[in-house]
């Protein structure tokens, strides 16, 4: 595995701009809030978890930008764990359900407890729980939605009195890009995927940038589906280039 998670520690660096839209945050289609459209749900590993959520929760009050954007990394995660459990990759999917909980709540829950944001780490727990018991179950695509739902509601509570602003969208893609790119540079050696997990994350947050804004199609050929392929789609350079050029 790469060195510990640097989900949260890529989002700290990125620096989030201010404004980011409420127009990119609006309701989940009803197709993708009752289930991923491969059927799936996500699933994530906590044992490397715990450092994003604790030292976020220490750190001074962060932006709207920079919650907003832990809630679209939290979403990536979603969506790629939804991906593996609809292709019957229920161990795989395990590890992306455990980071939303495990290295980036943390850095929600200050911000949860003092704009009376309605918790969901709950709904977070209550998902991955049921994925590490039974992920085949039924019950395990409505506890996904669930966890995409409360997601999606933070983000709307968070930009309810913003402008709608393409710009400050673009903005918010760019990031999830440049996060995939960083994901996607440490699994990645020698044109094979030596690191699967990172691999997942940065597909994740391109499905996720993708939803918020179309047209990154050619970031999504690096990695092209949820179980990796034999060869690397894309170098790490070739992926970041495209991203650079966002």
């Amino acid at each position: 595995m790469a060195p510990k998670r640097r989900t949260l520690e890529i989002f700290l660096s990125l620096g989030a701009s201010a404004g980011v839209i409420a127009a990119a945050f609006g309701e989940l289609p009803p197709a993708m809030a009752q289930q991923h459209p491969h059927g799936g749900m996500h699933h994530l590993d906590g044992g490397e978890g715990g450092e994003g959520g604790e030292g976020a929760a220490r750190s001074e009050r962060r932006s709207d930008a920079e919650l907003l954007l832990v809630l679209a990394q939290m979403q990536g995660h979603l969506l790629v764990a939804g991906e593996l459990l609809g292709q019957g990759q229920l161990r795989a999917a395990e590890p992306h359900v455990g980071h939303p909980v495990d290295e980036l709540y943390g850095a929600l829950q200050p911000a949860i407890a003092e704009r009376r944001i309605a918790p969901f780490l709950p709904l977070l727990e209550e998902l991955r729980q049921q994925v590490r018991i039974d992920a085949a179950a039924p019950s395990t695509a409505g506890k996904l939605a669930a966890a995409r739902q409360a997601v999606a509601a933070a983000s709307r509570s968070l930009s309810a009195d913003a402008a709608a602003d393409p710009a400050a969208v673009m903005n918010l893609v760019r990031q999830l890009a440049a996060t995939a790119s960083e994901e996607y540079g440490a699994a990645v050696a020698e044109g094979r995927v030596v690191e699967v997990i990172e691999y997942q994350d940065a597909r994740g947050f391109l499905l996720e940038a993708q939803r918020l804004l179309q047209g990154i199609g050619a970031m999504l050929q690096g990695v092209p589906t949820a179980v990796p392929p034999q060869q690397a789609g894309l170098s790490p350079e070739e992926l970041e280039q495209r991203q650079k050029q966002l």
